[in-house]
């Protein structure tokens, strides 16, 4: 039977369908099946392969929501067994690992699986394994996972890497998310030793052109006292951590020259000083 005639005899376009005739001479009459099903194959498996392609679809449009929800859920177990035990379940725990094997074996070939091994590795002190976890992320082309972004750069930084891979991390991860709060830690050592020198600091660093705002923060180690500088960007200008290095090795230089010369840096650890350049 044609579409046409099956339009014809079940409704009528653009109206209602017709009702069933009253009791009467001859038999009674009711609508016909509209459904077309196609040969060999009943509706319902056409139904069935239909859905499986739409979830399919959805699989692949929200993947990155149901990995959130994956680390969420992770998350959200923690603090429900912490309330319901009193006992917090710390990140570097056995319970914790065991949350993170959960999502491993959900989502085994996504990079944010990557990620979150590569945070365990941490915990575990495994520096290699946290480089090989996060460098495989990255090499996925990942840029909605700011953290992974941060944490590969900080430490490029703080293992002293080369300058070029240093750089190209932080503007990497600053370039997609130019107005994140999220600061960029330096190692200072001996740092400042009086109020003259966290002057001498403060206005070094805020002279370099991508360096928005500075924050200073003594420490303990290894039983003395260090420093080290939390820096906030001033989108969106290109970064290069070299001209941070030389504003904190002015210290370097006596007291009495610092009005006359200046540091600059050609890796992260070579640096020289010169007379400053007459503006």
């Amino acid at each position: 039977m044609s579409r046409r005639g099956r339009g014809q005899g079940g409704r009528k376009r653009g109206g209602r369908p017709p009702l069933a005739r009253k009791a009467g001479p001859g038999p009674r009459r009711g609508r016909k099946s509209a459904t077309r099903r196609a040969p060999g194959a009943p509706a319902s498996g056409r139904r069935r392969r239909s859905w499986g392609r739409t979830l399919g679809a959805a699989f692949q449009s929200y993947r990155i929501l149901f990995v959130i929800y994956g680390v969420g859920i992770a998350i959200g177990a923690r603090e429900f067994y912490q309330s319901r035990v009193g006992e917090p379940v710390d990140w570097g725990s056995d319970r914790w690992a065991d949350m993170t094997e959960v999502v491993r074996q959900v989502n085994p070939q996504d990079p944010d699986t990557d990620f979150l091994e590569g945070v365990q590795s941490i915990v575990r002190g495994e520096e290699g394994d946290f480089v090989t976890h996060f460098e495989d992320a990255l090499d996925a082309g990942v840029k909605h996972n700011e953290f992974l972004l941060r944490d590969y750069a900080q430490h490029l930084l703080a293992s002293g890497g080369d300058w070029r891979q240093v750089n190209e991390a932080v503007n990497s991860w600053r370039e997609n998310y130019p107005f994140s709060n999220e600061t960029l830690t330096l190692e200072m050592g001996s740092g400042p030793r009086s109020q003259a020198d966290i002057s001498i600091l403060n206005r070094e660093l805020r002279a370099v052109p991508w360096i928005g705002d500075v924050e200073l923060e003594p420490y303990e180690a290894g039983g003395r006292q260090a420093w080290r500088v939390h820096i906030t960007f001033r989108p969106p200008r290109p970064i290069d951590v070299r001209e941070a290095v030389a504003a904190v090795s002015i210290l370097s230089v006596p007291e009495a020259d610092r009005g006359r010369l200046a540091v600059t840096c050609t890796t992260l650890t070579d640096c020289t000083v010169a007379p400053r350049s007459s503006r």
